[in-house]
């Protein structure tokens, strides 16, 4: 089927035009891509009966950024968060986000990927918004169990039709999907053992019970009217969050307390937006769902971020 993309971008190209900063932390954390690795052991999921989450669309016009989806280990399972990366390639948005997956480190500490680096990416996306990655073996070469290799697989299947839509290259209203070719073959097997389908779609299942989309972790922001976007699940109870200031010697003030976010703010795919002001500082922003007879803070997640 005729690809739209004005050139199929070919599997081996060099690194050019990266800034140092991303060189750098292409080097980083590789320390999560070795060896052998097994889906951890979470108790508390089995007995909390967290809700599904629903997946969230991307937003079309943000063309300068890249979203990417790493994994974070949690008490309740391993989920995909995603986090959005400023796009220093400018080569070809789906095949520039599968990139800053496969080298760039996460920019929320405790995130990870066990898909291995390479410089090597084939992409293309056909009339029915089927998208081809074509990658070496290497990158799929960590010893994985069935649900860690079923998460990297949705790794790149998240990023690559995240980044398809939101580079506007996604037409009509057929989901997009993912073929995946290892050195030009299909159905490969993959992380010792597990056999790539012939296509796949993305699997609400895997997504985290909660996003902080904004301020991302580590952002710094200008001080006065501050908005907060999150997506959620829908708790029994709701979706509660608090708001901290930290200090020069980390010590943490509370700003807002236990707070619900009012479900009429929420729309039917799940995302919010809330507005407070801030001053110049560094805070922490924590998100959590309440589930009917459970104390626990269900899809923690925390986002630390600067105002100047």
């Amino acid at each position: 089927m005729q690809s739209r993309i004005l050139r199929k971008i070919p599997r081996r190209f060099g690194v050019l035009g990266v800034t140092a900063a991303l060189v750098v932390a292409a080097g980083c954390g590789l320390t999560n891509r070795e060896s052998s690795y097994e889906m951890p052991s979470t108790p508390a999921a089995a007995s909390l009966n967290l809700p599904s989450a629903t997946d969230a669309g991307e937003d079309v016009g943000m063309a300068a950024s890249l979203p990417v989806y790493w994994l974070e280990n949690t008490d309740t399972g391993v989920y995909l968060y995603r986090e959005y990366f400023q796009d220093t390639r400018h080569q070809e948005p789906i095949g520039d986000a599968i990139w800053t997956l496969l080298t760039a480190d996460p920019m929320k500490p405790k995130r990870y990927t066990h898909l291995k680096p390479t410089d090597e990416i084939g992409v293309s996306i056909s009339n029915a918004n089927v998208i081809t990655l074509d990658l070496p073996a290497k990158v799929f070469s960590a010893r994985l169990d069935q649900g860690l290799s079923e998460r990297a697989i949705q790794q790149l299947v998240f990023t690559a039709t995240a980044a398809a839509a939101n580079s506007g290259l996604v037409v009509g209203d057929t989901a997009p999907t993912v073929r995946i070719l290892v050195d030009g073959q299909a159905n490969a097997t993959v992380f010792d053992g597990f056999r790539l389908k012939d296509v796949y779609a993305r699997d609400a299942e895997f997504i985290a019970p909660i996003w902080i989309i904004d301020p991302q972790f580590g952002a710094t922001l200008k001080s006065g009217s501050i908005k907060i976007n999150g997506r959620t699940t829908q708790f029994d109870i709701g979706t509660f969050y608090s708001l901290q200031r930290k200090d020069a010697d980390g010590k943490l003030t509370v700003i807002t307390a236990q707070k619900q976010v009012n479900p009429g703010q929420i729309k039917d795919d799940g995302s919010f937006t809330l507005t407070t002001d801030l001053r110049a500082g560094s805070y922490r922003l924590t998100f959590w769902g309440l589930e009917t007879g459970s104390e626990h803070l269900a899809g923690k997640v925390i986002s630390d971020f600067r105002v100047e």
